[in-house]
């Protein structure tokens, strides 16, 4: 395996958001040997949106994208939880200037393709390789052996396994750990806000609660689009496809009855698309030697807490900055990146697992025992509403390494020309 020198050569396997923000933050703390290798041979995001709590925005921010995020954001007002049928409020939680002033950064929602497109101007897109899917590796004390589809091999320090719930990376790290299927089926879409504006849909979070499903939808590309996803029982579907079309009418079926504004939504979209929801238990070992994992890829979870790509992006900066604490030690930066990371994302996984049998609730007792809770809450302005999220939405990366480490660094410094040659 090649020889040593000044700086360890990081391998990316995978240029999604997670895969992204790590070799972002890893070039902005001055490493210069940094290899994305992306399995695509065009590099795009799906036509989704994405969910960004506070705790991920700070790190956007930190690694300098904040006009470009902002540029295509929405900063929404609330989340506000309706009954499936009436629209009656069940919960309102505030995520506008009192949230941003808590935790130190706002609320967003943005179009996945918007966010990797920052990311990756950011980044710079000819730092990108494509059409390079990893097919194996191997490693020893010395370093990383990845060989690629095409009979390429390429060489560095450490493997960053980055390349999603199916990841290949992962299928040899952690042999026989495959997804778990929920028995859940996403329904999503994409509307223009000019033909949804008689529906009068609020700069919400606007969940939708019924029985055995739930529907949100929420603004971005700066307001011109309205983001939607419908959670329904699988029945015989499988495939984990972003890009797997589905047909309206069948949609629409899933939500018969439903209140007008969910079903005027999907009718006011052109194009539907379905996937089957895959997540996994917590599972303690995501490192073994120069190679780690990441994201999907490390911890699956379905959407419930709307914290799939935030963990990501927390995981990129945090295996960033334990990198450049342990510069001359791969394997236990990548262990210390790990016990930094896997309690914390674990309570994310199940949590998100504990909000979806919240929202689908059939007990008639239950549900309105669910429901008095928040509206008392509502009702006495309790403070219990931070309180539930605060672990979520005030983590804070660099406080998190530091802890375990020592300061690394007051912040991420700007690029250089020769920290992005």
């Amino acid at each position: 395996m090649k020889a040593p020198h000044d700086q360890p050569r990081i391998l990316i396997a995978g240029a999604g958001i997670g895969g992204l923000t790590t070799a972002l933050a890893l070039r902005r703390l001055g490493f210069r040997h940094v290899e994305v290798l992306e399995q695509t041979a065009v590099l795009k995001e799906v036509g989704a949106g994405i969910q960004l709590g506070p705790n991920a925005v700070k790190v956007l921010h930190d690694l300098g994208i904040a006009p470009a995020l902002e540029a295509v954001a929405v900063a929404p007002l609330a989340t506000r939880s309706r009954d499936w049928a009436s629209g009656r409020t069940i919960r309102d939680f505030p995520l506008g200037p009192e949230c941003a002033q808590r935790y130190g950064a706002p609320y967003y929602h943005v179009h996945r393709a918007d966010l990797h497109n920052a990311l990756i101007d950011a980044y710079g897109r000819e730092n990108v390789r494509l059409a390079q899917r990893v097919k194996t590796y191997a490693q020893d004390a010395a370093g990383v052996s990845v060989v690629l589809e095409s009979g390429e091999t390429v060489e560095g320090d450490v493997l960053v396994g980055a390349d999603g719930v199916h990841s290949v990376v992962r299928g040899q790290l952690l042999e026989g750990q495959d997804p778990r299927f929920t028995g859940l089926l996403a329904w999503r879409g994409m509307a223009d806000a000019d033909r949804a504006r008689h529906l009068g849909i609020e700069k919400n979070v606007n969940a939708w609660w019924g029985p055995h499903r739930h529907f949100v939808n929420y603004y971005v590309s700066a307001g011109r689009r309205i983001n939607w996803i419908g959670i329904v029982p699988a029945g015989q579907w499988r495939l984990e496809s972003w890009s797997a079309r589905g047909d309206k009418a069948e949609v629409l079926k899933e939500f018969d009855g439903w209140h007008p504004i969910v079903r005027g939504l999907i009718e006011a979209t052109d194009d539907v698309f379905k996937w089957a929801l895959y997540d996994r238990d917590p599972w303690p070992v995501w490192t073994r030697g120069r190679v780690t994992l990441l994201g999907d890829a490390a911890h699956p979870m379905v959407p419930f807490l709307s914290q799939g790509g935030s963990q990501s992006i927390e995981d990129g900066l945090v295996l960033a900055l334990c990198l450049a604490g342990l510069p001359h030690d791969p394997a236990a930066a990548l262990k210390t990146y790990e016990e930094l990371r896997t309690g914390r994302t674990a309570r994310v996984q199940l949590g998100s697992r504990e909000a979806g049998r919240m929202f689908h609730q059939t007990d008639p007792l239950k549900k309105f025992m669910r429901n008095l809770k928040f509206r008392w809450a509502a009702l006495t302005n309790s403070q219990e509403k931070w309180r539930r999220v605060d672990w979520l939405y005030s983590y804070d990366c660099r406080e998190a390494v530091a802890a375990k480490l020592g300061a690394v660094s007051a912040s991420v410094p700007a690029p250089t020309a020769d920290s992005i040659a």
